[in-house]
Formats: structure tokens, sequence, C-alpha cells
């Protein structure tokens, strides 16, 4: 498992393309989702360090993702991203599994910190 390996999760497309290359110019290698069912049919083949999902996906949404991303790899870190985290309670969002949440459209400098922040714990964690 490459360090610096991260699936990014989100039903808008614009969007993903354009955190996917975001992070590839910040030297990540980015692999994205654009459903739930679609993250979990990748995560059968291959184990990512950190994941970020969009909390609000069609189907499974994002904190039942979670919990079921966490008992395929409970080492991953899993971080929430959305346009309206305000409106889900931070302690839920723990309880799912999350290890941070983001808000959406995150800013280049608060995501890179917190990928940095990620892959220090994930450092950690081995």
């Amino acid at each position: 498992m490459n360090k610096k390996e991260i699936l990014i999760i989100d039903d808008d497309k614009s969007y993903l393309n354009a955190l996917k290359k975001i992070l590839a110019r910040l030297e990540y290698l980015v692999e994205v989702a654009g459903s739930s069912e679609e993250a979990l049919e990748i995560l059968k083949k291959k184990k990512f360090p950190l994941i970020i999902t969009d909390l609000d996906l069609p189907g499974k949404d994002g904190v039942e993702l979670c919990k079921q991303i966490k008992e395929i790899d409970s080492k991953s870190v899993v971080y929430a991203l959305s346009g309206y985290i305000t409106e889900y309670d931070t302690e839920n969002l723990e309880e799912a599994g999350f290890d941070g949440y983001l808000c959406k459209p995150a800013k280049i400098e608060v995501l890179r910190q917190a990928i940095e922040g990620a892959f220090d714990k994930i450092e950690g964690k081995e």
C-alpha cells in the first residue's frame, strides 16, 4: 500500500475531477468513485490508507459507507466531506468511524493540512 494513495468518493463529477487534479499536483495518487457502491467495489480489490467521502451520496450515504469501510479495513483513515457539515452531529460522525471532517468546497491549504495530518496518523498506526 503506497502511503500517498487516497480514495475520494463524491457523486459530483466536476468536484471529484477538480479534487483529483489538485491532489495530483500535491503529489498524491488519487483514485475516485462516484458512488458508495463503486467505492466498495474498489475497496474489495485494493486498500487505501486515506479515504475521503462525501456524506450526501445517492443510495448508501457517507455515514453508512464509513461503517462498511471500517469493517473492511479498520486501519483506513476516513474523512467526511460535505457542504452541509454543520447539519451533521459531529459526535455521530465519530461514532460512525470518521477520523475527521472537511467543509466543501475545501480550501486547498486546509485540504493539504488535513491530508498531511492523516498520513502522519497512518504512519503512527503501522
